[in-house]
């Protein structure tokens, strides 16, 4: 039984491979007769990358949002959803613009921030207040064991009353001759404006979370229409091998790796869609709107392609260009550290823009006033306080119920056991720490700005690469299709196409949002995102006068 299975299988296999080289055979005949010519010649040598500059304006203006954050004292308990936030159900799927003035108005981070400069506000007014004058009341009762009496004559004289009772009513003005409380207030005031500049930061930063967010659900959605083309290709394979199949021009392998091919593109298709869905969710998480509120996004107005470079529909002639001996294919044309005089410009705009810059110059000017604020703490306080008391029991030969004082007290250190020394030495340190945290925020804004500004060029020529592959891939697909039907090459073949013009459809979605992405992260590295005037921090640039340090370097570009 054993060896009459042996032999049907050796004869089928002799009989296949009959098939196969009848088919080979045939195959060749018929392209002779049948096959077309390509239309174009198979490119060869290196994709021409732009040599300008990329763009490096503003992508798109800052949005108003949609709505004002929640005052401090009444934050939003629970993320809203989107008609909550809009009044309404959307009618259309949100841009762009309208997906950043949601996010502003709804941030998180944004609402602390808020809530931070409000409560360094608070500090500022409590500092200011000190130079007003106070006025306390006191009501006092006493009640003794045994009140003191004698008897004079036929009177009895009450020396202290068993119950006594006193109102007094005291008025104070404090005096700065020496400057502690203007020193204060100042150092409480630079605090509060860094408190502010933090919020155009959060802002910056939300604005490129938001569109970050924003692209990755569209660059999810054009992934899912790649998988699907891939799946109906392959569908569309699987149903001619089976029909070559019926008609015994095709062997049973060009069946099975039809339906491989389409069980790939199936996982491919889900996994697609399932991103789709954290996309979205991710996007509501930036928003701060409902995790699970439904939401479907337009990529009118967002996504913009690279100048000077070839859509993937256009296939360049490049049969004719050769690559130069010993050239370096990789075009690696940014590893100077001199970018051009573009680069120049923002690298000097951020360092002007940047809150984080500004931040610290607010920053280390309180630090420097609170060295000012240790030192006058050596020196003496003066107060006038004025009093009026109402004591209603008072005893005696001659009890006075009323009774008013006018005081002036000087108040001198002498010796607080080391205290004001060490505050001093604190001062100082924190001093030290700020100016190191200043020099820390400058050389961080241009290592953002030089990252982002070589990853738009990078960026940028990916999508000229990565058009030039795709228009190269679609070519080599039609062809190895042409060749299939035509019975020259094995569907294997195609397949192969197939597996490529995916990955080449694949690769230029990422880089197309890749290049978008980055035009973003450009505008947050110089800071255009922080000041807009409907912003809760700063709505323009502050001054540096204002920010307490405007003498002092900022570095950039030598």
């Amino acid at each position: 039984m054993f060896l009459a299975r042996f032999h049907r299988l050796l004869r089928l296999c002799w009989y296949l491979v009959g098939l196969m080289l009848t088919s080979l055979g045939g195959s060749v005949a018929i392209a002779q007769q049948t096959m077309p010519e390509p239309p174009l010649s198979a490119p060869t040598g290196v994709t021409p990358l732009p040599t300008t500059p990329p763009p490096t304006n503003l992508q798109a203006p800052v949005p108003a949002p949609i709505r004002p954050l929640p005052e401090p004292a009444h934050p939003q308990l629970v993320s809203p959803t989107l008609p909550q936030v809009e009044g309404r159900v959307p009618p259309h799927p949100i841009t762009l613009q309208q997906a950043v003035a949601i996010g502003l108005a709804n941030s998180r981070a944004l609402a602390l921030a808020v809530e931070a400069l409000q409560q360094a506000h608070g500090r500022t007014v409590q500092a200011r207040d000190a130079f007003n004058p106070t006025l306390t009341g006191q009501f006092t009762f006493t009640h003794l064991d045994a009140g003191q009496s004698f008897r004079l004559g036929q009177q009895t004289v009450t020396i202290v009353n068993q119950d006594q009772r006193q109102l007094q009513a005291v008025a104070s003005l404090p005096i700065d001759i020496t400057g502690l409380l203007r020193t204060a207030k100042d150092q409480a005031q630079f605090e509060e404006i860094a408190a502010r500049i933090a919020v155009n930061q959060t802002q910056n930063d939300t604005v490129l979370a938001i569109k970050n967010a924003f692209y990755n659900v569209l660059r999810a959605q054009a992934l899912v229409v790649v998988a699907k083309e891939t799946l109906q290709n392959d569908l569309d394979r699987l149903a001619d091998a089976q029909k070559k199949l019926k008609a015994g021009t095709a062997a049973p392998f060009d069946v099975l790796s039809a339906q491989t091919d389409v069980a790939n593109a199936q996982q491919q298709l889900i996994a697609a869609q399932s991103n789709v869905s954290l996309a979205i969710a991710q996007l509501n998480s930036a928003l701060g709107i409902a995790i699970d509120t439904p939401l479907e996004v337009s990529d009118a107005g967002a996504v913009e392609n690279p100048p000077n470079v070839p859509p993937p529909s256009a296939l360049q002639q490049l049969g004719n260009l050769e690559v130069p001996q010993n050239m370096d294919t990789s075009q690696a044309t940014h590893s100077s550290l001199y970018l051009g005089k573009d680069y120049d410009a923002l690298v000097q705009e951020a360092l002007k823009t940047r809150p984080e810059v500004l931040a610290a110059d607010a920053q280390l000017a309180a630090a420097r006033k609170g060295i000012l604020l240790a030192q006058k703490s050596y020196l003496p306080s003066v107060a006038v306080s004025a009093q009026v008391t109402y004591s209603p029991d008072a005893a005696g030969f001659a009890p006075k119920t009323t009774s008013g004082a006018l005081v002036l007290s000087v108040s001198i250190p002498l010796y607080d056991g080391g205290q004001a020394s060490a505050q001093l030495e604190q001062a100082r340190a924190l001093v030290a720490q700020a100016e190191t945290q200043r020099r820390n925020a400058i050389d961080q804004v241009e290592l953002d700005v030089r990252s982002a500004y070589l990853n738009l060029l990078q960026a940028r020529d990916r999508v000229a690469v990565a058009n030039q592959a795709l228009a190269e891939a679609r070519e080599s697909y039609r062809l190895a299709t042409v060749r299939y039907t035509s019975g020259v090459s094995p569907i294997l073949e195609v397949s192969n196409a197939q597996a490529a013009l995916t990955q080449a459809e694949q690769n230029q979605v990422n880089a197309l949002y890749d290049y978008n992405n980055a035009r973003a992260a450009l505008d947050r590295a110089v800071g255009r995102y922080s000041y807009t005037p409907q912003s809760a921090g700063y709505q323009n640039q502050p001054s540096p006068h204002a920010l307490g340090l405007p003498n002092l370097p900022t570095g950039g570009p030598k």
